[in-house]
């Protein structure tokens, strides 16, 4: 057995311990020490890192009593110096209290159950047993919570059997009969829990929601405390702060001037689609007025596929006719026809853009096929133009 030495003293980061097995896993290690402060992933918080004799300790995890630390190699000396990465392990702390916080105060205030907790490197969350959870609950229960933070409130833990346990007003019932880990929060909450906790709230600092979404019935709210959420504060107000250099504007009048921003945009885009339907008519009328025969064929350097299944649409609306069209843009060839000939697009680009490194099908009356270069674009083109109006004369 492992003495847990991070529920007696969580603050502790460096101490000296001594080794009682070493495991080779893989081209790795296993370490197991006397006594550790490291703590082992579970109940929704990840496990520490650090180092044991400057040896990178990338994942904690208990079994059987015994917590093992994996390592890349193997401590030379039986009794080692260890070190764990405060900065990390404080986080985690500010995050899992205040998910206490968060978890007791929707449940005081709306009876939301917490369901599940997660930690991650970018974000921590918790599902909550409401179907919905309105911004005006989000500012509430922020507001709520922050003000627990600002009062500095003591944070106790403590060990219970499960007669004493059931003595208590717990949020939670334990999954243990037991040796239970009781962390109250003073005239907050009761909560059985097996993480690493601050002191006191205040060292949590702060607590912000981030966003809520719908999640199998209940409702998940994403938050961030503390050294995190002055981070997410810092890039938030980076980029508002390039916005309203950008659009010289303040927090005032950022939001009105990025959506007139939009609706002008908006306004513009349908401009140019309006236009661009124009140039498409233009360039259908201007083939069939060049055209000599019911095979019209045509091969853009800058025009997307999109455009040119236009011009096809607008030719074929036109009259019968066999219609061919590249885009060296794209690297994509189109084909359709409205006529009469014995003629099955889609056989007929598989057939033939093989010949040419491409690949397409389709059905009868229309095709395509994309190409890794342009020469053999043009040469199908050639040929395929070739094909269609030998069937004129067929």
């Amino acid at each position: 057995m492992t003495k847990k030495c991070y529920y007696d003293d969580p603050y502790t980061s460096v101490w000296e311990s001594e080794i009682v097995e070493l495991i080779p896993k893989d081209d790795k290690y296993l370490v197991v020490l006397d006594k550790t402060y490291f703590y082992p992933e579970g109940g929704g918080q990840p496990s520490d890192t650090g180092t044991i004799e400057d040896i990178y300790v990338s994942y904690v995890f208990e079994e059987d009593g015994k917590i093992y630390h994996l390592m890349e190699k193997a401590p030379k000396e039986k009794k080692v110096q260890c070190k764990i990465d405060f900065e990390k392990r404080f986080t985690n702390m500010q995050q899992h209290t205040g998910e206490h916080l968060l978890a007791a105060t929707f449940y005081k205030y709306y009876q939301g159950v917490s369901n599940a907790f997660h930690m991650g490197e970018d974000y921590t969350s918790i599902d909550i047993s409401l179907s919905e959870v309105t911004p005006k609950m989000v500012k509430e229960i922020e507001d709520k919570v922050n003000e627990i933070i600002y009062k500095n409130v003591e944070v106790k833990t403590y060990l219970k059997d499960i007669e004493e346990a059931k003595k208590l007003p717990l949020r939670k019932q334990p999954k243990v009969d037991e040796d239970i880990r009781i962390v109250e929060i003073d005239g907050v909450d009761f909560c059985p829990c097996c993480g690493t906790h601050v002191k006191r709230t205040g060292e949590v600092g702060i607590l912000k929601i981030i966003k809520t979404e719908k999640s199998k019935g209940a409702t998940r709210i994403y938050f961030q405390c503390g050294r995190r959420a002055f981070e997410d504060y810092s890039k938030k107000h980076d980029v508002i702060s390039t916005l309203n250099e950008t659009f010289s504007a303040n927090e005032n009048t950022l939001l009105k001037k990025v959506e007139k921003y939009l609706e002008d945009v908006k306004e513009k885009e349908n401009q140019i689609k309006e236009l661009k339907k124009e140039l498409v008519l233009y360039e259908a009328q201007k083939l069939l007025k060049n055209a000599e025969e019911s095979v019209i064929y045509g091969q853009y350097d800058n025009k997307s596929m999109d455009e040119i299944l236009f011009i096809s649409k607008q030719v074929l609306q036109m009259g019968k006719y066999i219609f061919i069209g590249l885009s060296l843009k794209e690297m994509k060839l189109f084909i359709a026809h409205n006529t009469d000939f014995l003629i099955h697009c889609g056989n007929l680009i598989k057939s033939e853009v093989s010949k040419f490194g491409g690949k397409g099908g389709g059905s009868p009356i229309q095709a395509q096929a994309v190409f890794e270069n342009q020469q053999d674009l043009l040469k199908c083109g050639q040929a395929l133009l070739a094909i269609c109006k030998s069937l004129e004369y067929a």
